[in-house]
């Protein structure tokens, strides 16, 4: 199975069990800081959608990337071939499985502007512009909102196992999650907030038999 046929049917797991039918706040589509704007998240595969930078925004905009969850393919193996204990200690060279993987990293993003406290919007009318602290900045909020969202997707990879319409099988044990760090420490990109799930898929690496081979042994 070619690589972009498996990395379309995990887009499609994702949009499904991760984004259809949820509803996260967005980037406002006006200036007005007041508004919360929310739409369905998005579902990217190895690069984001960019535009010229004159592009004025409008309603609806496809760029708006946040919330989203980019698929990122990493490193993989065009055959990976297990060796056993039992193979290594009585010098059997005998993969036990012949096949591909596929790595991948999903980066998620979650926009988070902040609490608005009551009197926040009406703080305006008195001509002062808006009272900035009636703001909580929901540092909290933001992130468990983004690992909550994290937590749904490791819960449901194992769960499924296997990305329906591809030969991908979930390495379990391949599972590990982070936010965003640089030199171990935590990216501070307010008011988006990112994180990982890395994991490595098992899937089929059409091995036939060699023709040479079997005229070879006849």
């Amino acid at each position: 199975m070619r690589t972009s046929e498996r990395l379309r049917a995990l887009k499609q797991w994702t949009y499904i069990n991760l984004c259809q039918g949820r509803a996260m706040k967005t980037c406002p589509q006006s200036k007005n800081i007041a508004q919360i704007t929310t739409q369905e998240p998005r579902c990217y595969i190895a690069w984001y959608p960019t535009r010229p930078d004159q592009t004025e925004r409008q309603e609806n905009d496809p760029v708006s990337t946040c919330p989203s969850i980019l698929i990122m393919p990493n490193m993989s193996k065009g055959k990976f071939m297990e060796e056993k204990r039992f193979d290594r200690y009585n010098n059997v060279h005998r993969p036990k499985e012949l096949g591909q993987s596929l790595a991948v990293s999903m980066l998620f993003s979650v926009y988070e502007p902040g609490v608005r406290l009551p009197g926040f919007v009406d703080s305006v009318e008195n001509g002062g512009g808006y009272d900035m602290t009636k703001i909580e900045e929901g540092t909290e909020q933001g992130v468990f909102t983004l690992l909550n969202w994290m937590d749904d997707a490791i819960e449901k990879l194992l769960r499924d196992q296997f990305i329906p319409k591809s030969d991908l099988f979930i390495d379990e044990e391949s599972i590990c999650y982070s936010l965003y760090t640089d030199q171990s420490y935590v990216v501070d990109k307010r008011p988006i907030y990112y994180g990982f799930v890395n994991c490595e898929f098992n899937c089929y690496a059409n091995d036939g038999a060699n023709s040479s081979i079997n005229n070879i042994l006849k």
